[in-house]
């Protein structure tokens, strides 16, 4: 990873956190030690952060609520070539016309450019997502109401109904923070509560996540796994997991990952952040 995209996760995490330890930088950037320590140096000698013993500190701890969970900066660089191959094939499932939910994510986010020549109604929470295909496509885009979370670019309600409870769709495509034998997991309440509104509001449910979500684990689930119709990820899926899907009923679909990726989508996330 280069050096200027270390420094921006890293300003990433400071900023969320405000705290963030040395072990935990190195094992997210997966530099060295001597290199990630490097880093802090030069962004404190740059007044970007404070170094801290162990690790490094914001120097504007954040006022306003954050949810649990990476930024959506930061989440967009990591095995962002999986996830916009995943988002590719599952574009491929959306018919002309149809009515379709795309909840909040940096996978489901990279679909945006794969459905700009069609004709659809979406429901999405993320407001870059419903910016895209309102500046890049004629599809009809419907926000929910709720808080804005600028770090994960998404509209969550804390009330049981909103006008996504009156909205039917032919599919729902979903991201996770984890996948496991219990389930599709997932870092923060809030998420977990939008996630399950939208899993009855919908004929099939896609779940988009990159194989190494196979190996994360989190203490909320969404659902079980049997709730989950198709399971779109990468060729970097294990045996083990593959069966676990396959025993939970669900319908695997790999994505090939493609040898040259758009940037597109990462150039306007980048404006949008």
């Amino acid at each position: 990873m280069h050096e200027v995209e270390r420094h921006r996760i890293i300003l990433s995490e400071v900023g969320e956190k405000p705290v963030v330890t040395l072990n935990y930088l190195v094992d997210l950037l997966g530099a060295s030690e001597a290199t990630v320590r490097r880093d802090i140096n030069v962004l404190h000698k740059q007044g970007k952060l404070k170094k801290v013993r162990g690790g490094a500190e914001s120097l504007h701890p954040p006022t306003s609520p954050n949810l649990a969970g990476r930024p959506f900066s930061v989440n967009q660089t990591i095995n962002a070539r999986a996830k916009r191959a995943i988002a590719r094939l599952a574009a491929t499932l959306c018919k002309e016309g149809d009515s379709i939910i795309i909840n909040g994510g940096t996978t489901t986010f990279f679909m945006a450019e794969h459905l700009k020549n069609s004709h659809l109604h979406v429901l999405t929470n993320s407001f870059v997502i419903a910016e895209y295909l309102l500046k890049n496509s004629k599809c009809g885009v419907t926000l929910p109401g709720g808080t804005v979370y600028r770090e994960q670019n998404i509209i969550l309600s804390p009330f049981p109904r909103d006008v996504s409870s009156q909205f039917y769709a032919s599919l729902l495509f979903i991201g996770a923070q984890g996948v496991g034998p219990l389930g599709v997991m997932e870092t923060d309440p809030q998420i977990v509560q939008a996630e399950t509104k939208l899993l009855e509001q919908a004929e099939q449910r896609v779940l988009l996540v990159d194989s190494s979500k196979f190996g994360n684990r989190s203490s909320l689930i969404v659902c079980p796994l049997n709730k989950i119709d198709i399971v779109i990820t990468d060729d970097g899926i294990d045996q083990k997991s593959r069966k676990m899907i396959e025993d939970a009923g669900c319908k695997l679909m790999i994505a090939t990952m493609e040898t040259s990726a758009s940037t597109t989508l990462a150039e306007t996330a980048g404006e949008t952040d």
